[in-house]
């Protein structure tokens, strides 16, 4: 193993640029291994029937990285190791630390001796939130997002189609169907601007898919207000946070949301759509973005 490229520290007197947070390596330590879940290989005994015999096939891999803020060691993030520059700085983004690259004087990962991911903001005083509220996500997910504290709604002209929900869908499951049936075991989620996916992104937490889509979009320059946020797992609260924090007015799943994120959604007035499965779903809240819906919805809960 090698230590990633290191980012270069910027100074006050220029503007940050999306390059300089770009390292000149990409994680090492699985090097051609790595697919776009990022995984590995592991033998185990696999029995079928009376038949019992050694196998190998890759599964998903989950790694620790301690996360050092302005020299802090703030908390520990557990995620799948692709995407991590963009995961990092969407996670932060999320959780209010920065608002934009200018605020990141340099990140820097490291995978020797030690995993470890340091990053110096300009702000050497920020606050870190210290009340961690654990969340129902699973690969460990944690936000500082106060639930008691109100978002401003989502405003937004943006109008959906069921057809067009449908083929973004399914574009979503074709990017990694055979990557999927191989290895398994990963959340995947994607980012649209209403006809193409501009970002799709993959990992064993449901949430950090969405830090990533964050992170890929402030380093690309790509806008989330008034994006289409696709996803294959549940959408639970903080998911639905994350995603008005980004400002994307509609959210689609092929799963479930909780009945939290449902009345989050309706609070924040964003387009809630689950068991997307072809022209079948379910919209939650947000109808009035629906094209085919017009007019009131077909039932006495207001969407």
């Amino acid at each position: 193993m090698c230590e990633q490229g290191v980012k270069r520290k910027r100074g006050d007197d220029g503007p940050a640029r999306s390059s300089d947070l770009r390292p000149s390596r990409w994680w090492s330590l699985v090097t051609d291994k790595l697919t776009l879940a990022g995984s590995e290989p592991v033998s185990y005994i696999e029995i079928e029937e009376e038949a019992v015999s050694p196998a190998r096939k890759a599964i998903v891999l989950e790694t620790a990285w301690p996360l050092v803020i302005n020299g802090q060691h703030w908390l520990t993030l557990l995620c799948t190791p692709t995407h991590l520059e963009a995961f990092v700085l969407g996670f932060l983004f999320n959780e209010g630390i920065i608002q934009g690259l200018d605020d990141v004087r340099s990140l820097r990962i490291q995978e020797a001796p030690e995993a470890l991911i340091e990053v110096e903001l300009r702000n050497t005083e920020v606050d870190l939130p210290q009340h961690r509220t654990l969340t129902s996500g699973c690969g460990g997910g944690i936000t500082f997002v106060d639930m008691a504290v109100r978002r401003a709604p989502v405003t937004s002209r943006r109008q959906v189609s069921v057809g067009q929900l449908a083929a973004l869908m399914q574009m979503l499951i074709a990017s990694v169907a055979d990557e999927y049936r191989e290895v398994g075991g990963f959340h995947t989620s994607g980012l649209s601007h209403g006809r193409d996916l501009a970002v799709v992104v993959s990992d064993i937490g449901r949430h950090n898919t969405l830090d990533k889509i964050a992170g890929e979009c402030l380093l690309r320059g790509l806008p989330t207000r008034d994006a289409i946020l696709l996803t294959t797992g549940r959408v639970s609260s903080e998911m639905l946070g994350k995603a008005a924090r980004m400002e994307v007015p509609v959210v689609v799943t092929r799963n479930s949301p909780t009945s939290l994120a449902v009345e989050l959604a309706r609070a924040w007035h964003v387009t809630l759509v689950g068991y997307a499965r072809g022209r079948r779903m379910h919209v939650y809240a947000g109808w009035d973005r629906i094209q085919q819906g017009g007019g009131p919805p077909p039932c006495e809960d207001a969407l």
